[in-house]
Formats: C-alpha cells, structure tokens, sequence
C-alpha cells in the first residue's frame, strides 16, 4: 500500500477527518502522490492509493472498496451509466519502451514500429540483427539475447502499449495476443507485477527491453527507445511531443471522452500517448467523503500547468482543465444531491 502525504493532524478536540482510499493505474501514482503530499500540507486530508493496476482500480470501485478509482483504460459511456460511476481524466503521459544496454554507452536506440514489434514478438531476438543495427549505424550492438520484460498484472500500460504495436505494425505484431489489459507474448519473457518491480528487473537484466510510462524515464533515469513516428521524425517522449500529440489528437475539445493518441500523423508527436482518468460514484454512500475526493482533485487543477512541471506527464489542455473544475465544484449525485466539494478541506 502506497500512502500518500502525512495523516492530518486533529485540532483541539476536532476528530481527524477520515482518511480517503484510492486504488489502480500505476501509470499516474508518482503524479498523484505529489498532488496528495501538498494537498496535505494545504491542510487536506490524508490520501491513500494502492497503485495495484488499472484493472484492479475498476474493480474495487465496481465492489465499493475504494473511495476513487483510477484507470489508464477509459470505460464506456454505457459502462459509466451502468454502473453508476462518473469519469473524469486527469494527466497526459506517454507509453515509453526502454533498454538496459550497457553497450550503447550513453547512445540512444533507435527502432521502428515494425522492429519494436517484431521485438515484443520475439521475432527479432538478438540485439545486433541486421535489421536493428541497420537503424542504428556506428552504435555498438551487443550480440546478446534480447531478453522481454512484461507486466503480469492487469495493465493499462499494457493494453495501450499492445494497442499502438497492433495499430502501428499490425503485420510484425500479428503473434501478440491483446488480452484487455493483459497480454499472451510469444515465446519467454520476464514478467513482473505492477510497473516498480518492472523497473527493478530490467534494471537487474543486462541486455532488457521493457516498457513504462514517461514519468518513469525521468525519474528512474531509464534509456529510452526513440521512436520514429508516421511523419518520419526520430522522437523521444519529451513533454513537447507529448503535447504535439494532444494538439493533433484535438484531446477533448468537445467533451471528456477521449480522442485517440496513438500514432498518430503530425510533426514533433511522440506516437504512444494517453490520457488517465479517475472514477468516482455517482451516488455516493457518503457525500461528504466523496465530497473530499473531489476536493482534492479540485484543487490540484486549480493549480493547473504547475501541478504536472518536472514530472514527465504533460498538462491537459487549458479549456479541459476549466471545464473539469466546473464540473467538480457543481458535482451532483445521480439523483441530484450536490456534493459538498468546496466545502471540504
């Protein structure tokens, strides 16, 4: 269990506030936990997300065992209305393969679509094949095995990753086997629960290949994969090309439902982006706690383009952010019962 910020302390004679639970997507924990740390020190209440996968986070807010859920996988509007829940997406960050090569001596990587593909596929299974070095003249390959490090758990990483190979290189990625959020990939791989322990065994792993989202190569200081995209440019998953993504992609212009970011046609685009999303009840068994959760998430929009500097994720766009603040600080239950959410701290 990850928490995230320090227990508010009780006033006087005050009870302290409850403290608030969230569980799934690994993909925004590092960003989330940053926003619960100053929310706290703002005098919010404490925050506590297990970042145990996307799937997970669905299906603890489906059984009523977390206060929010969070999922890289947007669900359906029929989905949403089904099961009583309202969506709403939060940050932009990229799906980013990386290496563990010694080799290349602080050289970056270049692959294709269809060698990546052909990669995950274990169809290309030692890094100095002619097809790799052919992309990459003057670095020196190792003539190794390329050892594949997965997730094993429910993954929307996983289930955007898959998507952008089959969408991409459809013919090199024919042997992934798309799953939802899981994957069947061919041949032996290396698979590690949840995105931390993925990191460690690549890291463990001489001569790896994994895939994580783009606040990790930051943080982690991982070699990322550049990436050449359908206008021919070499990219890596910087925070412009992250945004260069949500400019072509038109990312929610007209509603929260999410436009399609992966490979996408347009200069300077890094070609596997998405969106992430938090769920909450839409008739909560308690209002003021849910109250709290939509609190906190107002107010770290409120904070706008400075609640995502320096974490590798790149900020909705400005007229999404408002509307997602409106929408917050006149949040209603199903049944019209307005939720306390500027009232909470």
């Amino acid at each position: 269990m990850l928490a995230l910020g320090a227990s508010h302390a009780a006033r006087g004679a005050t009870p302290p506030a409850p403290e608030i639970t969230g569980a799934g997507a690994t993909f925004p924990a590092r960003i989330y936990q940053q926003w619960a740390d100053q929310y706290t020190q703002d005098g919010g209440v404490h925050i506590r997300y297990q970042p145990a996968g996307s799937s997970a986070g669905v299906k603890r807010m489906l059984a009523h065992e977390a206060d929010f859920g969070a999922t890289d996988v947007p669900m359906s509007q029929a989905d949403l209305a089904r099961h009583g829940l309202f969506q709403f997406p939060t940050v932009v960050g990229g799906i980013v393969p990386v290496v563990n090569l010694p080799a290349l001596a602080g050289k970056t990587l270049r692959l294709t679509p269809d060698t990546l593909a052909a990669i995950f596929a274990g169809q290309l299974t030692q890094w100095n094949d002619p097809r790799i070095q052919a992309l990459n003249p003057g670095v020196p390959l190792p003539g190794q095995r390329i050892t594949r490090v997965v997730r094993a758990d429910g993954s929307g990483t996983t289930e955007v990753f898959v998507q952008y190979l089959k969408q991409a290189a459809p013919a090199a990625s024919a042997g992934i086997e798309a799953r939802g959020n899981l994957a069947q990939w061919p041949g032996s791989t290396l698979a590690a629960e949840g995105t931390s322990k993925l990191i460690e065994t690549l890291q463990a792993t001489p001569n790896a290949i994994g895939y994580v989202s783009s606040d990790y190569v930051l943080r982690d200081k991982l070699q990322a994969v550049s990436l050449r995209n359908r206008s021919g440019d070499w990219m890596l998953p910087t925070v412009a090309a992250l945004s260069a993504a949500i400019r072509t992609g038109g990312l929610f212009r007209q509603q929260l439902d999410a436009a399609p970011l992966i490979d996408l046609d347009g200069p300077g685009v890094w070609p596997i982006v998405t969106a992430t999303y938090v769920l909450v009840p839409r008739s909560p068994a308690s209002p003021e706690r849910a109250g709290r959760v939509l609190n906190f998430f107002y107010r770290s929009f409120m904070l706008g383009d400075k609640s995502v500097a320096g974490t590798g994720f790149a900020p909705l766009p400005a007229t999404t952010q408002a509307r997602i603040v409106a929408l917050l600080s006149d949040f209603r239950t199903a049944s019209g019962q307005l939720v306390p959410v500027l009232l909470m701290k």
